[in-house]
């Protein structure tokens, strides 16, 4: 304790002791006289508060995970998946559609639809695959695009839409929402989500070769006991002490997997389009499983 302190309590116990002498009488008087400086004794000898608690260190921010619109909430803990998707982290710009710049759309029957985050970098004379959405002449303000057919000018943050069927192929739409995010004198890049939608799928296991314009696609897919999960012919018997029981696998092969393990799927969603799917347990209960990670396909490339 400081020595201001200690002085300020002994003139108080000075300051009282006449009043308590007075109203209690001597002995007493000083037996309290007697508590009153034990107690200031044992305040002496402790030691001082600081006259400031120190601060606590701030605690460290955890990682944020990068957020790249068009990956389905279920994916986004997907090991490597950019990787997979072959995209830069788009997370830091700004503007970049996402699924839901997409019309609301379910699959049609007996069919099948793939979406997810789409960059493309161009430079004079490419045309979108599967559009009709071509660059002209980039530049470092404005870049002239020739669209359906029209002059177009884009600026940062402009749309660059495609609706409509894919050319070369029947039974496929395609539909696309980007936003130009760079401008150059050698190339333009845009980011956004795409959406591929495939009729009368019959799908058929086998050695494939993606050739054409390949389509990479984040995908996640759920099957209940004893069906198939769609798009493939693997299906899902039900839970295991071993983990999630898979059918549709060569009578040779280790039919069981526990959540993260890979299953590979390759063949052809239609006989002119094969499919290569790689993905990864997700999850799996007596009743239902699910799969994720990525899916591509080849499409005419006109």
């Amino acid at each position: 304790m400081r020595l201001p302190t200690i002085l300020a309590l002994t003139m108080i116990a000075c300051t009282s002791w006449g009043r308590i002498r007075q109203g209690l009488g001597e002995q007493v008087g000083r037996a309290c006289l007697t508590v009153l400086v034990a107690v200031m004794l044992v305040a002496c000898s402790l030691p001082a508060l600081p006259e400031r608690m120190p601060q606590l260190p701030e605690l460290p921010q955890l990682p944020q995970v990068p957020q790249l619109p068009g990956i389905p909430t279920d994916l986004d803990q997907v090991q490597d998946l950019l990787t997979e998707l072959g995209l830069p982290n788009l997370s830091e710009l700004g503007d970049v559609p996402g699924l839901d710049a997409l019309p609301a759309l379910g699959a049609p029957p007996g069919g099948l639809v793939l979406q997810g985050p789409l960059e493309v970098s161009l430079a004079a004379g490419d045309t979108i695959p599967g559009t009709d959405i071509r660059l002209i002449t980039p530049g470092r303000d404005v870049a002239r695009f020739r669209i359906a057919g029209l002059e177009a000018e884009r600026r940062i943050a402009d749309s660059l839409d495609f609706d409509g069927a894919w050319p070369g192929i029947e039974g496929v739409t395609y539909t696309l929402r980007l936003r130009v995010y760079h401008l150059g004198e050698r190339q333009v890049r845009a980011a956004g989500v795409q959406r591929v939608v495939i009729r009368d799928i019959q799908p058929q296991q086998g050695t494939v070769a993606l050739s054409g314009h390949r389509l990479t696609f984040p995908h996640s897919v759920a099957a209940d006991r004893d069906a198939l999960f769609p798009g493939m012919t693997l299906g899902y018997r039900g839970r295991h002490e071993r983990g999630a029981e898979l059918t549709g696998l060569a009578a040779t092969e280790y039919p069981y997997r526990k959540v993260g393990d890979s299953v590979v799927w390759r063949g052809r969603l239609r006989t002119d389009i094969p499919v290569e799917y790689n993905l990864r347990v997700l999850f799996y209960a007596e009743g239902s499983a699910r799969l994720g990670g990525v899916a591509q396909i080849a499409l005419p490339n006109r």
